[in-house]
C-alpha cells in the first residue's frame, strides 16, 4: 500500500494547494449563503441506508509473511514488463472483523475475528496528486475474491519518522460471486520500512454492488492482537447529513453531518444500518468546484467522545468520483489529512469518506457515508 519517496507527501498535496487553496482557506471561516436543506432521508436514525450497494469495513495488518507465488504472480501480470521490476511495496496482509466503542466508534478488540487474506502491490503513477498505482486482491467472506485497482496517495508524519498516511480509492472488478461493481477506500498507517514500534495497518471501505453468493464462516477464527502501535481509529456513519448548498467560501457546496459509530457483523464485516444513537463527532466538510480526476475539500470535525476529551481538528485533502453500473447517483471517496496537534499528543491523522452523492451535488448524500478516522500519538486530555 505504501511508497518508500520521502517527498511524495509534497507531491501528492502540490496540485491540490495549486487548484483550491484559497476556497479551503475560506470555507473554514466563511459561511455558506443557502439555509440548510433537510437533512437526507437516508442518513436519519430509523431509515439510515447502504443504497442499492452494500458496506463492508474490514481492519488489515501486515501479516509478515512473504506475498505468495500466486500473489505475486497476478500481481506481476498486473503491471508487466518492465514495470514489475519497479515495483515500491508488495504486502501480504490479513483482514479482521472488530468490535467498537458505541460512543466514540474507537476499535476496541482491532482484530477479533480473522476473515481473510488480502495482498497489495504498488506501483509508481501520477494520478491527479496522487503518486501511487496499486492493485489489490481480497478474500471477502460472502463477497468472495476481489480484484481492484487505483490510485493512492501517501504524505509522511513528520512527528514519527519513517510512518505515512495513505489512502487508495480502488475500483471493484466484478466476479464470479455476483459482485458486479464498486469501489474500496482505504485510511492507512504505513510503516514501508518495518521500523520498530508497529506495523503498517489500515481501515478498508468496500462499497459493492451485487449479491455476494460467496460461502460465510458463521464463526470465524478469532484474530491475535497485532503490533500496530500507537494508531487509533474510529468508524462512524452519517447521521443528519445536509447539503447546505455553494458560496463564495465553498464554490463546490458544503455539507454538514453528525457521525456516530458504526458497528460491523463479526462474520462478515457488513456495516451495520443501526448505528449508535450517540453523536460522537459533528463535521463540516467544504468543498471546491467538481472536477476530474479529482477535487479539493477541506474538513473540520470535532470528536465529541474521545477519553480525553473534545479534539477538534482541521484537514485538506481531496476527493474523487466514480459512477456505477445502473444508479444515477455517483460513488465518492474523499481522503483529508490531519495535522499535528502536539498539546493533544496527536501527531497527526487522516479521514476517509466513502458514499453516494447525488451526481450534481458533491455535499449532497445518497446514503449514509461511512467515515473512517485514524489518529497517531498518544492522545491525552490536555
Amino acid at each position: 500500500m505504501h511508497s518508500r519517496s520521502s517527498r511524495s507527501g509534497l507531491v501528492r498535496r502540490a496540485g491540490l494547494v495549486a487548484a483550491a487553496a484559497l476556497t479551503a482557506v475560506a470555507s473554514l471561516a466563511g459561511t455558506a449563503s443557502a439555509e440548510p436543506g433537510p437533512a437526507a432521508p437516508s442518513t436519519l436514525l430509523g431509515s439510515i441506508s447502504d443504497g442499492p450497494g452494500r458496506f463492508h469495513v474490514f481492519r488489515t495488518v501486515d501479516s509478515g509473511n512473504r506475498p505468495t507465488a500466486e500473489d505475486t504472480s497476478r500481481c506481476n501480470a498486473q503491471y508487466g514488463v518492465p514495470a514489475q521490476y519497479l515495483l515500491v511495496e508488495r504486502l501480504d496482509a490479513r483482514m479482521y472483523t472488530f468490535q467498537s466503542d458505541p460512543a466514540s466508534g474507537a476499535l476496541t478488540a482491532e482484530t477479533a475475528r480473522n476473515v481473510g487474506p488480502i495482498h497489495v502491490c504498488d506501483g509508481l503513477g501520477l494520478d491527479g496528486t496522487q503518486i501511487l498505482d496499486q492493485w489489490g486482491t481480497l478474500d471477502a467472506p460472502g463477497l468472495g475474491r476481489l480484484d481492484m485497482r487505483g490510485p493512492c496517495g501517501f504524505e509522511l508524519y513528520p512527528g514519527s519518522p519513517g510512518r505515512g498516511a495513505v489512502d487508495c480509492v480502488l475500483r471493484i472488478q466484478p466476479n464470479a460471486s455476483g459482485v458486479s461493481a464498486g469501489v474500496a477506500t482505504s485510511n492507512s498507517v504505513a510503516n514501508p520500512l518495518r521500523l520498530p514500534g508497529g506495523r503498517t495497518g489500515s481501515v478498508w471501505t468496500l462499497y459493492s454492488l451485487g449479491e455476494g453468493t460467496a460461502p460465510v464462516d458463521p464463526a470465524p477464527p478469532a484474530g491475535i492482537p497485532q503490533p500496530t502501535g500507537p494508531i487509533a481509529y474510529n468508524v462512524t456513519r452519517e447521521v443528519n447529513s445536509r447539503s447546505v448548498g455553494s458560496s463564495p467560501a465553498c464554490a463546490g457546496g458544503e455539507r454538514t453531518t453528525e457521525l456516530h459509530a458504526a458497528s460491523v457483523d463479526p462474520a462478515t464485516g457488513a456495516a451495520s444500518t443501526s448505528p449508535s444513537e450517540i453523536t460522537a463527532a459533528t463535521a463540516r466538510v467544504c468543498y471546491s468546484p467538481k472536477a476530474q480526476p479529482e477535487f479539493g475539500a477541506a474538513l473540520t470535525v470535532t470528536y465529541d467522545t474521545l477519553s480525553g476529551g473534545p479534539l477538534t481538528v482541521e484537514g485538506r485533502g481531496q476527493c474523487r468520483q466514480n459512477s456505477l453500473p445502473g444508479i444515477a447517483d455517483v460513488q465518492q471517496s474523499c481522503g483529508l489529512t490531519l495535522p499535528p496537534n502536539p498539546a493533544r499528543g496527536l501527531v497527526g491523522g487522516q479521514v476517509t469518506i466513502n458514499g453516494l452523492v447525488p451526481a450534481g451535488d458533491p455535499a449532497g448524500s445518497a446514503n449514509s457515508a461511512i467515515w473512517t478516522t485514524s489518529l497517531l500519538g498518544p492522545i491525552s486530555g490536555k
